[in-house]
């Protein structure tokens, strides 16, 4: 088959270079500019397009035209006139479960609810948001092990052999589209700001926060004074006895190298953060029990009031 391509990300350049090697045509690729934590870029796809001997474009529209077009986070929605410009129209890569999880940040915001599974999506594209009837899927266990970078190593596999199934099978006439039924929900974006652990909060909640957070994001951070801390790696766990503390107190320092907080419910064991610039085990650089993450308001009003001052000097 005449296939194009739209859009970003490594799982559109493997799924474009898995096409070519069972045999398709490659008709052209547009793709955008790239978000922070890709490791593929514009310019990879300009040297694919060069490769493979076909256009890259920055246009839908300038798009030539094929029998079927793959898709993987284009950044905006796609107008119908370009939907209607394929044959069997554009095949969508979502990491999500529809409709479940439509949107932004499927993965995380799995990792972030609990969830049992991620679910690996194509579908055909229409004029809403992740909505076209399903083509094929492939689901990824969670556990509490599992960290966000898991879930895109194992996506980096699954969507080019998914995208080949599903061309393969139109090409064959055996693929057979499936409405979306259920409950819809909307993903939305997630920032790294939203990485920011609120002590006061359940243990088993900030870990699935730091999970969700780490590479290729980001990470979930918290404060010591001045100094932000990337909090990479950590785990909960339940209170061995009662204790009386302020949530964010570091509690304990491990001959295994973490660190134990304080939290809402429980304790957060750091295994590896990042402070100043250096990445270590938590214990390593969290060097007392009597050290405080977190926000501290009444040093914030001083610095700010500094500040003033010196601005007004």
């Amino acid at each position: 088959m005449r296939v194009a391509a739209l859009g970003r990300t490594r799982w559109l350049r493997d799924s474009i270079r898995r096409l070519h090697d069972q045999g398709h045509e490659i008709a052209g690729i547009a793709t955008a500019p790239a978000a922070p934590e890709y490791d593929v870029r514009e310019s990879d796809f300009e040297r694919l397009a060069e490769e493979l001997g076909c256009v890259c474009v920055g246009d839908l529209e300038a798009l030539p035209r094929a029998d079927v077009a793959i898709s993987v986070n284009w950044p905006r929605l796609i107008p119908q006139l370009v939907l209607a410009a394929f044959t069997h129209g554009v095949l969508n890569g979502h990491p999500g479960d529809l409709p479940r999880f439509r949107g932004n940040a499927a993965p995380n915001w799995a990792i972030l609810l609990g969830e049992e599974r991620v679910v690996a999506t194509v579908h055909r594209m229409d004029a809403g948001l992740d909505s076209g009837p399903i083509v094929v899927q492939r689901a990824f266990e969670l556990d509490e092990s599992t960290y966000i970078h898991h879930v895109y190593a194992w996506l980096d596999v699954a969507f080019p052999e998914l995208f080949g199934q599903a061309v393969a099978g139109l090409a064959a006439g055996t693929i057979d589209l499936t409405p979306q039924k259920g409950e819809t929900v909307r993903c939305h974006p997630r920032l790294p700001r939203d990485g920011l652990l609120d002590w006061t909060r359940p243990a088993a909640e900030l870990a699935r926060l730091v999970r969700a957070s780490a590479e290729p994001f980001a990470g979930a951070f918290t404060f010591l004074d001045d100094d932000c801390i990337t909090v990479w790696r950590a785990h909960p766990e339940r209170l061995a006895h009662a204790a009386f503390g302020v949530a964010g107190h570091v509690v304990d320092r491990r001959n295994s190298g973490h660190a134990a907080v304080l939290t809402g419910d429980g304790l957060l064991v750091l295994e590896e953060i990042e402070l100043r610039g250096e990445r270590a085990q938590a214990a390593e650089l969290l060097t007392s029990t009597r050290l405080r993450l977190g926000l501290d308001p009444a040093r914030l009003v001083e610095r700010v009031r500094c500040l003033e001052e010196r601005l007004s000097d």
